[in-house]
Protein backbone atom coordinates (compact mmCIF):
# COMPACT_ATOMS: atom_id res chain seq x y z
CA UNK A 1 0.00 0.00 0.00
CA UNK A 2 1.53 3.40 -1.09
CA UNK A 3 0.46 6.67 0.15
CA UNK A 4 1.71 10.18 -0.08
CA UNK A 5 3.13 11.59 3.17
CA UNK A 6 2.66 15.16 1.77
CA UNK A 7 3.88 18.39 3.46
CA UNK A 8 3.55 16.35 7.06
CA UNK A 9 6.54 16.31 8.98
CA UNK A 10 7.42 12.46 9.16
CA UNK A 11 6.23 12.01 13.15
CA UNK A 12 3.60 13.75 12.08
CA UNK A 13 2.63 11.03 8.87
CA UNK A 14 3.53 8.48 11.33
CA UNK A 15 1.50 8.95 13.71
CA UNK A 16 -1.78 10.06 11.83
CA UNK A 17 -1.09 6.22 9.38
CA UNK A 18 -0.82 4.41 12.82
CA UNK A 19 -3.98 5.58 14.18
CA UNK A 20 -5.40 4.42 10.60
CA UNK A 21 -3.71 1.16 10.87
CA UNK A 22 -4.74 0.21 14.37
CA UNK A 23 -8.44 0.83 13.48
CA UNK A 24 -7.96 -0.77 10.72
CA UNK A 25 -7.07 -3.92 12.73
CA UNK A 26 -9.42 -4.14 15.79
CA UNK A 27 -12.46 -4.87 15.85
CA UNK A 28 -15.69 -3.19 18.48
CA UNK A 29 -15.58 -4.59 21.84
CA UNK A 30 -11.42 -5.79 21.60
CA UNK A 31 -9.53 -4.80 24.81
CA UNK A 32 -6.60 -2.31 23.54
CA UNK A 33 -3.48 -1.43 25.51
CA UNK A 34 -1.81 1.74 24.22
CA UNK A 35 1.67 1.94 25.32
CA UNK A 36 3.13 5.82 25.14
CA UNK A 37 0.76 8.56 24.95
CA UNK A 38 -1.72 8.89 22.06
CA UNK A 39 -5.32 10.99 23.25
CA UNK A 40 -6.29 11.02 20.09
CA UNK A 41 -6.24 7.02 18.96
CA UNK A 42 -7.47 6.37 22.64
CA UNK A 43 -10.62 8.49 21.85
CA UNK A 44 -11.02 6.76 18.45
CA UNK A 45 -10.58 3.01 19.99
CA UNK A 46 -13.25 4.45 22.61
CA UNK A 47 -15.46 5.52 19.89
CA UNK A 48 -15.07 2.52 18.22
CA UNK A 49 -16.68 0.03 21.70
CA UNK A 50 -13.42 -1.04 22.64
CA UNK A 51 -11.70 -0.75 25.96
CA UNK A 52 -8.87 0.57 26.50
CA UNK A 53 -5.89 0.84 28.53
CA UNK A 54 -2.76 3.39 28.89
CA UNK A 55 0.22 3.16 30.23
CA UNK A 56 3.89 2.16 29.74
CA UNK A 57 5.97 -0.86 29.94
CA UNK A 58 6.84 -0.38 33.33
CA UNK A 59 3.34 -1.48 34.69
CA UNK A 60 3.50 -5.28 33.86
CA UNK A 61 1.16 -6.34 36.29
CA UNK A 62 -1.68 -3.69 35.14
CA UNK A 63 -1.05 -4.83 31.78
CA UNK A 64 -1.17 -8.32 31.81
CA UNK A 65 -4.67 -7.94 34.72
CA UNK A 66 -6.21 -6.16 31.56
CA UNK A 67 -5.64 -8.82 29.34
CA UNK A 68 -5.43 -6.91 25.76
CA UNK A 69 -6.30 -8.35 22.67
CA UNK A 70 -4.03 -5.92 20.84
CA UNK A 71 -1.18 -3.86 22.44
CA UNK A 72 -0.28 -0.45 20.53
CA UNK A 73 3.55 0.85 21.11
CA UNK A 74 3.16 4.74 19.99
CA UNK A 75 5.44 7.13 19.76
CA UNK A 76 9.06 7.46 18.42
CA UNK A 77 10.93 3.55 18.36
CA UNK A 78 14.45 3.99 18.99
CA UNK A 79 17.16 1.50 17.61
CA UNK A 80 18.61 0.86 21.30
CA UNK A 81 16.22 -0.69 23.62
CA UNK A 82 14.02 -1.83 20.96
CA UNK A 83 14.54 -5.50 20.98
CA UNK A 84 14.44 -5.51 25.21
CA UNK A 85 11.09 -3.59 24.77
CA UNK A 86 9.60 -5.77 22.15
CA UNK A 87 10.85 -9.26 23.75
CA UNK A 88 8.95 -7.71 27.28
CA UNK A 89 5.78 -6.60 25.77
CA UNK A 90 5.55 -10.10 24.55
CA UNK A 91 6.60 -12.05 27.75
CA UNK A 92 3.78 -9.58 29.35
CA UNK A 93 1.44 -10.96 27.32
CA UNK A 94 2.33 -13.27 24.85
CA UNK A 95 -1.67 -14.03 23.16
CA UNK A 96 -1.98 -10.37 21.96
CA UNK A 97 -1.21 -8.83 18.86
CA UNK A 98 1.74 -6.45 19.01
CA UNK A 99 1.06 -2.84 16.59
CA UNK A 100 3.54 -0.81 15.92
CA UNK A 101 4.52 2.00 13.44
CA UNK A 102 8.21 3.72 12.69
CA UNK A 103 9.93 5.71 10.25
CA UNK A 104 12.52 3.68 8.42
CA UNK A 105 15.85 5.04 8.73
CA UNK A 106 16.69 2.98 6.04
CA UNK A 107 14.60 4.39 3.26
CA UNK A 108 16.57 4.76 -0.10
CA UNK A 109 15.52 8.16 0.08
CA UNK A 110 16.77 9.36 3.43
CA UNK A 111 19.81 7.54 3.10
CA UNK A 112 20.20 9.67 -0.67
CA UNK A 113 19.33 13.18 1.29
CA UNK A 114 22.02 12.30 3.47
CA UNK A 115 24.51 11.01 1.59
CA UNK A 116 24.30 13.99 -1.18
CA UNK A 117 22.23 16.54 0.93
CA UNK A 118 23.99 16.30 3.98
CA UNK A 119 20.68 15.87 5.45
CA UNK A 120 20.73 14.42 9.45
CA UNK A 121 20.33 10.79 9.58
CA UNK A 122 17.04 9.27 10.74
CA UNK A 123 16.91 8.11 14.01
CA UNK A 124 15.03 5.03 15.08
CA UNK A 125 15.08 1.68 13.64
CA UNK A 126 15.56 0.49 9.47
CA UNK A 127 13.43 -2.22 8.22
CA UNK A 128 16.35 -4.28 8.03
CA UNK A 129 17.15 -4.29 11.51
CA UNK A 130 13.74 -4.48 12.79
CA UNK A 131 13.52 -7.78 11.55
CA UNK A 132 16.43 -9.14 12.76
CA UNK A 133 15.26 -8.21 16.36
CA UNK A 134 11.72 -10.02 15.77
CA UNK A 135 13.52 -13.14 15.15
CA UNK A 136 15.32 -12.79 18.36
CA UNK A 137 12.47 -12.04 20.06
CA UNK A 138 9.99 -15.06 19.11
CA UNK A 139 7.64 -12.73 17.09
CA UNK A 140 6.23 -12.95 13.61
CA UNK A 141 5.08 -10.60 11.30
CA UNK A 142 1.42 -11.19 10.57
CA UNK A 143 0.37 -7.73 8.07
CA UNK A 144 2.76 -5.32 7.07
CA UNK A 145 1.42 -1.75 5.58
CA UNK A 146 4.08 1.16 4.03
CA UNK A 147 3.94 4.52 3.27
CA UNK A 148 6.18 6.26 0.96
CA UNK A 149 7.05 9.95 0.09
CA UNK A 150 5.99 9.87 -3.73
CA UNK A 151 8.23 13.40 -4.29
CA UNK A 152 11.35 12.88 -2.33
CA UNK A 153 13.73 15.94 -2.66
CA UNK A 154 16.94 16.39 -3.83
CA UNK A 155 19.20 17.91 -6.23
CA UNK A 156 19.53 14.96 -7.86
CA UNK A 157 17.21 15.05 -11.22
CA UNK A 158 14.25 13.04 -10.46
CA UNK A 159 15.02 10.52 -12.98
CA UNK A 160 18.36 9.58 -11.46
CA UNK A 161 16.95 9.90 -8.01
CA UNK A 162 13.82 7.38 -9.06
CA UNK A 163 16.53 4.82 -10.32
CA UNK A 164 18.75 5.09 -7.70
CA UNK A 165 15.87 4.26 -4.89
CA UNK A 166 14.81 1.42 -7.38
CA UNK A 167 18.67 0.03 -7.10
CA UNK A 168 18.61 -0.49 -3.58
CA UNK A 169 14.97 -1.16 -3.75
CA UNK A 170 16.18 -4.49 -5.66
CA UNK A 171 18.71 -5.48 -3.00
CA UNK A 172 16.53 -3.90 0.00
CA UNK A 173 12.80 -4.57 -0.65
CA UNK A 174 12.02 -2.03 1.99
CA UNK A 175 14.49 0.46 0.67
CA UNK A 176 11.78 2.60 -0.83
CA UNK A 177 9.19 2.81 1.55
CA UNK A 178 9.47 5.64 4.17
CA UNK A 179 6.94 4.64 7.06
CA UNK A 180 6.51 0.99 7.92
CA UNK A 181 3.31 -0.40 9.80
CA UNK A 182 3.60 -3.75 11.23
CA UNK A 183 1.10 -6.06 13.15
CA UNK A 184 3.29 -9.09 15.53
CA UNK A 185 2.52 -12.06 17.07
CA UNK A 186 4.03 -15.29 18.40
CA UNK A 187 6.20 -17.03 16.18
CA UNK A 188 6.30 -20.70 15.71
CA UNK A 189 9.31 -22.61 15.47
CA UNK A 190 8.30 -23.05 11.77
CA UNK A 191 8.19 -19.58 10.95
CA UNK A 192 12.16 -18.56 11.53
CA UNK A 193 14.22 -18.86 8.43
CA UNK A 194 16.90 -21.75 8.60
CA UNK A 195 19.87 -21.20 10.29
CA UNK A 196 22.55 -20.73 7.57
CA UNK A 197 25.40 -23.50 7.65
CA UNK A 198 28.69 -22.51 5.82
CA UNK A 199 29.97 -24.61 2.63
CA UNK A 200 26.17 -26.45 2.90
CA UNK A 201 24.70 -26.68 -0.06
CA UNK A 202 21.12 -26.59 -0.72
CA UNK A 203 19.75 -28.09 -3.72
CA UNK A 204 15.73 -27.09 -4.35
CA UNK A 205 14.53 -29.93 -6.57
CA UNK A 206 11.35 -30.02 -8.20
CA UNK A 207 9.29 -33.20 -8.58
CA UNK A 208 6.35 -31.86 -10.85
CA UNK A 209 3.60 -34.57 -11.90
CA UNK A 210 5.28 -34.66 -15.63
CA UNK A 211 8.89 -35.49 -13.86
CA UNK A 212 8.09 -38.50 -11.66
CA UNK A 213 9.12 -40.97 -14.27
CA UNK A 214 12.60 -39.01 -14.34
CA UNK A 215 12.79 -38.82 -10.92
CA UNK A 216 14.97 -41.63 -9.76
CA UNK A 217 17.88 -40.68 -12.24
CA UNK A 218 17.78 -37.10 -11.31
CA UNK A 219 18.56 -37.92 -7.47
CA UNK A 220 21.18 -40.69 -8.95
CA UNK A 221 23.07 -37.73 -10.74
CA UNK A 222 22.93 -35.29 -7.49
CA UNK A 223 23.87 -38.36 -5.53
CA UNK A 224 27.34 -39.10 -7.40
CA UNK A 225 27.88 -35.32 -7.95
CA UNK A 226 31.09 -34.92 -5.88
CA UNK A 227 30.78 -31.24 -4.21
CA UNK A 228 30.31 -32.35 -0.31
CA UNK A 229 28.41 -31.52 2.08
CA UNK A 230 24.98 -30.88 0.40
CA UNK A 231 21.23 -31.50 1.01
CA UNK A 232 17.91 -31.87 -1.41
CA UNK A 233 15.01 -30.23 -0.35
CA UNK A 234 12.32 -32.04 -2.55
CA UNK A 235 9.48 -29.75 -3.75
CA UNK A 236 5.89 -31.89 -4.97
CA UNK A 237 2.42 -30.38 -5.59
CA UNK A 238 0.66 -32.98 -3.71
CA UNK A 239 -1.66 -34.82 -6.13
CA UNK A 240 -0.80 -38.24 -4.75
CA UNK A 241 0.26 -39.83 -1.58
CA UNK A 242 1.30 -42.71 -3.04
CA UNK A 243 3.62 -40.72 -5.65
CA UNK A 244 5.23 -38.95 -2.12
CA UNK A 245 6.01 -41.89 -0.86
CA UNK A 246 8.05 -43.68 -3.77
CA UNK A 247 10.07 -40.30 -3.93
CA UNK A 248 11.03 -40.45 0.05
CA UNK A 249 11.68 -43.65 -0.70
CA UNK A 250 13.86 -42.99 -3.45
CA UNK A 251 15.71 -40.00 -1.42
CA UNK A 252 16.55 -42.79 1.57
CA UNK A 253 17.79 -45.07 -1.00
CA UNK A 254 20.29 -43.19 -2.45
CA UNK A 255 20.83 -41.31 0.92
CA UNK A 256 22.39 -45.11 1.94
CA UNK A 257 24.70 -44.87 -0.63
CA UNK A 258 25.90 -41.54 -0.57
CA UNK A 259 25.01 -39.89 2.58
CA UNK A 260 23.35 -36.41 2.54
CA UNK A 261 20.17 -35.01 4.45
CA UNK A 262 16.64 -34.21 2.57
CA UNK A 263 13.93 -32.27 3.60
CA UNK A 264 10.07 -32.93 2.09
CA UNK A 265 7.65 -30.05 0.92
CA UNK A 266 3.94 -30.85 -0.47
CA UNK A 267 0.94 -28.86 -0.93
CA UNK A 268 -1.04 -26.61 -2.82
CA UNK A 269 0.93 -25.26 -5.60
CA UNK A 270 1.35 -21.30 -4.98
CA UNK A 271 3.91 -20.98 -2.67
CA UNK A 272 6.31 -23.98 -2.10
CA UNK A 273 9.13 -22.95 -3.67
CA UNK A 274 9.12 -19.99 -1.70
CA UNK A 275 8.79 -22.32 1.73
CA UNK A 276 11.86 -24.20 0.23
CA UNK A 277 13.70 -21.27 0.00
CA UNK A 278 13.20 -20.14 3.95
CA UNK A 279 14.20 -23.87 4.83
CA UNK A 280 17.18 -23.74 2.88
CA UNK A 281 19.94 -23.93 5.59
CA UNK A 282 22.93 -23.99 3.20
CA UNK A 283 25.35 -20.85 2.22
CA UNK A 284 25.20 -22.28 -1.30
CA UNK A 285 21.34 -22.49 -2.78
CA UNK A 286 20.58 -24.23 -6.00
CA UNK A 287 17.93 -25.24 -8.31
CA UNK A 288 16.69 -28.12 -10.39
CA UNK A 289 14.43 -30.16 -11.91
CA UNK A 290 13.38 -33.70 -11.98
CA UNK A 291 14.24 -33.63 -15.60
CA UNK A 292 17.59 -32.59 -15.47
CA UNK A 293 20.54 -34.83 -15.03
CA UNK A 294 24.11 -33.16 -13.36
CA UNK A 295 27.44 -34.72 -13.94
CA UNK A 296 29.49 -35.10 -10.81
CA UNK A 297 31.60 -31.93 -11.27
CA UNK A 298 28.35 -29.39 -11.87
CA UNK A 299 28.36 -28.18 -8.32
CA UNK A 300 32.00 -28.43 -7.77
CA UNK A 301 33.20 -26.52 -10.77
CA UNK A 302 30.15 -23.78 -9.96
CA UNK A 303 31.11 -23.41 -5.79
CA UNK A 304 35.08 -23.40 -6.52
CA UNK A 305 34.78 -20.69 -9.05
CA UNK A 306 32.58 -18.60 -6.26
CA UNK A 307 35.25 -19.46 -3.75
CA UNK A 308 37.81 -18.47 -6.16
CA UNK A 309 36.33 -15.09 -6.86
CA UNK A 310 34.52 -12.24 -5.40
CA UNK A 311 31.07 -13.00 -8.11
CA UNK A 312 27.69 -13.97 -6.19
CA UNK A 313 26.87 -16.70 -8.45
CA UNK A 314 27.94 -18.37 -11.14
CA UNK A 315 26.44 -19.68 -14.28
CA UNK A 316 27.73 -22.94 -16.22
CA UNK A 317 26.85 -24.32 -19.92
CA UNK A 318 23.87 -26.92 -20.33
CA UNK A 319 23.09 -29.74 -22.54
CA UNK A 320 19.67 -29.75 -23.90
CA UNK A 321 18.66 -32.69 -25.36
CA UNK A 322 16.95 -33.42 -28.48
CA UNK A 323 15.06 -36.72 -29.50
CA UNK A 324 14.06 -38.28 -32.45
CA UNK A 325 11.68 -41.16 -33.28
CA UNK A 326 12.93 -44.17 -34.86
CA UNK A 327 10.37 -45.98 -37.65
CA UNK A 328 9.60 -48.13 -35.08
CA UNK A 329 8.37 -45.85 -32.80
CA UNK A 330 11.27 -45.92 -30.23
CA UNK A 331 12.93 -42.51 -29.49
CA UNK A 332 16.52 -42.04 -29.00
CA UNK A 333 18.85 -39.08 -28.42
CA UNK A 334 19.75 -37.18 -31.76
CA UNK A 335 22.08 -35.03 -30.72
CA UNK A 336 23.14 -32.64 -27.05
CA UNK A 337 23.19 -29.06 -27.87
CA UNK A 338 24.87 -26.92 -25.46
CA UNK A 339 23.44 -23.33 -24.42
CA UNK A 340 24.12 -20.69 -23.90
CA UNK A 341 26.30 -21.06 -27.11
CA UNK A 342 29.81 -18.79 -27.28
CA UNK A 343 32.36 -17.13 -24.51
CA UNK A 344 29.85 -14.60 -23.20
CA UNK A 345 27.00 -15.10 -21.07
CA UNK A 346 24.14 -12.23 -22.30
CA UNK A 347 21.14 -11.19 -20.27
CA UNK A 348 19.07 -12.22 -23.23
CA UNK A 349 20.45 -16.01 -22.59
CA UNK A 350 17.61 -15.84 -19.67
CA UNK A 351 15.02 -14.91 -21.71
CA UNK A 352 16.11 -17.58 -24.73
CA UNK A 353 16.83 -20.28 -21.82
CA UNK A 354 14.57 -20.17 -18.84
CA UNK A 355 15.74 -23.49 -17.71
CA UNK A 356 19.30 -21.61 -17.34
CA UNK A 357 17.83 -21.44 -13.60
CA UNK A 358 18.41 -24.59 -12.85
CA UNK A 359 22.21 -24.27 -14.00
CA UNK A 360 22.78 -21.79 -11.45
CA UNK A 361 24.42 -21.67 -8.10
CA UNK A 362 24.18 -18.80 -5.42
CA UNK A 363 26.70 -17.71 -2.45
CA UNK A 364 24.05 -16.32 -0.31
CA UNK A 365 26.69 -14.56 2.13
CA UNK A 366 27.20 -12.69 -0.85
CA UNK A 367 23.71 -10.89 -1.65
CA UNK A 368 22.88 -8.73 1.55
CA UNK A 369 18.91 -9.29 1.81
CA UNK A 370 18.41 -9.64 -1.80
CA UNK A 371 15.12 -11.46 -2.35
CA UNK A 372 15.25 -15.06 -3.67
CA UNK A 373 11.82 -15.04 -4.76
CA UNK A 374 10.98 -17.88 -6.74
CA UNK A 375 7.58 -18.82 -7.77
CA UNK A 376 6.41 -22.27 -8.07
CA UNK A 377 6.86 -23.48 -11.78
CA UNK A 378 3.50 -23.01 -14.26
CA UNK A 379 2.96 -23.66 -17.77
CA UNK A 380 3.86 -20.35 -19.64
CA UNK A 381 5.73 -18.45 -17.34
CA UNK A 382 9.27 -18.81 -16.29
CA UNK A 383 10.98 -17.21 -13.26
CA UNK A 384 12.56 -13.93 -13.04
CA UNK A 385 15.10 -14.66 -10.62
CA UNK A 386 18.05 -15.33 -13.03
CA UNK A 387 17.32 -11.89 -14.26
CA UNK A 388 16.65 -10.26 -11.09
CA UNK A 389 20.19 -11.24 -9.79
CA UNK A 390 21.71 -10.08 -13.24
CA UNK A 391 20.43 -6.83 -12.75
CA UNK A 392 22.53 -6.29 -9.47
CA UNK A 393 25.06 -8.82 -9.37
CA UNK A 394 27.15 -9.64 -11.90
CA UNK A 395 27.12 -13.42 -12.63
CA UNK A 396 30.17 -15.69 -13.39
CA UNK A 397 30.34 -17.72 -16.19
CA UNK A 398 31.59 -21.20 -16.56
CA UNK A 399 32.31 -21.51 -20.24
CA UNK A 400 33.97 -24.69 -20.42
CA UNK A 401 32.11 -27.70 -20.97
CA UNK A 402 28.43 -28.53 -20.57
CA UNK A 403 28.16 -29.72 -16.71
CA UNK A 404 24.37 -30.79 -17.03
CA UNK A 405 21.76 -31.83 -18.99
CA UNK A 406 17.55 -31.10 -19.70
CA UNK A 407 16.18 -33.96 -21.11
CA UNK A 408 12.81 -32.77 -21.70
CA UNK A 409 11.78 -30.43 -24.45
CA UNK A 410 12.52 -26.95 -23.85
CA UNK A 411 8.49 -25.28 -23.64
CA UNK A 412 7.96 -22.29 -25.92
CA UNK A 413 9.65 -19.41 -24.93
CA UNK A 414 7.83 -18.16 -21.69
CA UNK A 415 6.68 -15.21 -20.35
CA UNK A 416 8.43 -13.43 -17.35
CA UNK A 417 7.02 -12.86 -13.83
CA UNK A 418 5.51 -9.48 -13.74
CA UNK A 419 7.91 -5.90 -13.52
CA UNK A 420 10.52 -7.49 -15.04
CA UNK A 421 10.83 -5.16 -17.65
CA UNK A 422 11.36 -2.45 -14.59
CA UNK A 423 14.74 -3.48 -13.47
CA UNK A 424 17.80 -1.27 -12.80
CA UNK A 425 21.02 -2.84 -14.21
CA UNK A 426 24.20 -1.93 -12.08
CA UNK A 427 26.88 -3.00 -14.00
CA UNK A 428 30.20 -1.56 -15.26
CA UNK A 429 30.34 0.38 -18.05
CA UNK A 430 33.34 -1.28 -20.06
CA UNK A 431 30.72 -4.50 -19.25
CA UNK A 432 27.78 -2.93 -21.21
CA UNK A 433 30.20 -1.81 -24.19
CA UNK A 434 31.32 -5.25 -25.27
CA UNK A 435 27.93 -6.70 -24.74
CA UNK A 436 27.02 -3.51 -27.12
CA UNK A 437 29.81 -4.40 -29.34
CA UNK A 438 28.92 -8.15 -29.71
CA UNK A 439 25.20 -7.29 -30.46
CA UNK A 440 26.46 -5.03 -33.21
CA UNK A 441 28.52 -7.36 -34.54
CA UNK A 442 26.22 -9.88 -34.50
CA UNK A 443 23.87 -7.76 -36.13
CA UNK A 444 26.50 -6.35 -39.02
CA UNK A 445 26.71 -10.60 -39.78
CA UNK A 446 22.98 -11.26 -40.00
CA UNK A 447 22.68 -7.79 -42.13
CA UNK A 448 25.44 -9.05 -44.31
CA UNK A 449 23.97 -12.98 -44.30
CA UNK A 450 20.43 -11.08 -45.79
CA UNK A 451 22.13 -8.97 -48.24
CA UNK A 452 24.26 -11.77 -49.69
CA UNK A 453 20.77 -14.33 -49.97
CA UNK A 454 18.70 -11.30 -51.27
CA UNK A 455 21.83 -10.90 -54.03
CA UNK A 456 21.89 -14.61 -54.83
CA UNK A 457 17.77 -14.72 -55.15
CA UNK A 458 18.17 -11.86 -57.18
CA UNK A 459 20.42 -13.65 -59.76
CA UNK A 460 18.69 -16.46 -59.79
CA UNK A 461 15.20 -15.06 -60.66
CA UNK A 462 17.03 -12.57 -63.30
CA UNK A 463 18.24 -16.13 -64.82
CA UNK A 464 15.42 -18.35 -64.78
CA UNK A 465 12.32 -16.36 -64.74
CA UNK A 466 12.64 -13.36 -66.16
CA UNK A 467 9.51 -12.33 -66.53
CA UNK A 468 8.70 -12.79 -62.65
CA UNK A 469 12.09 -10.44 -62.07
CA UNK A 470 10.79 -7.41 -64.38
CA UNK A 471 7.17 -7.82 -62.37
CA UNK A 472 9.12 -7.54 -58.61
CA UNK A 473 10.98 -5.01 -60.37
CA UNK A 474 7.96 -2.88 -61.60
CA UNK A 475 6.04 -3.32 -58.51
CA UNK A 476 8.88 -2.25 -56.38
CA UNK A 477 9.62 1.02 -58.26
CA UNK A 478 6.12 1.89 -57.84
CA UNK A 479 6.12 1.53 -54.01
CA UNK A 480 9.54 3.29 -53.63
CA UNK A 481 7.87 6.19 -56.02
Amino acid sequence: MVSTLGTQTKAEGLGVHLRAFVLGRVAPGGRIAVVGKDEGLAQALSALGCSVWEGDASEPEALRRFAPTHVVLVGTLQSEGLEALLGSLHAMVPEAELLLGFVNAGAAGALLATLIEGAPARQGPSEAGLLRALSRCDLRVVHREARTDSAPRSSLAPGTARALVQLLSQIEPGAGDDVLLYALARASADDHPASREPGLLSIVLWNGPEHRHLFDEAVFSIACQRYRPFEIILVEPADSTAAAEDAVRTLETYRRIEDFAFQRISGPPGRLMEEAIRRARGQYLAFFEASGLVYPGHFEKLIQALREGEAAWAVSRAFRRVARTAPGGEDYIDTKIPFPLGDHLELAHFREHPWLLRVLAIDRNRIASFPLHMPDPAPGQAAALPLRLAAVFEPLFLNGLATCEQRRPEAALAALEPGTEALRVLRALHALEQAMARAREAGQSTKGLRHRALDELNSRLRHWAPWVHRALRSTAARWLK
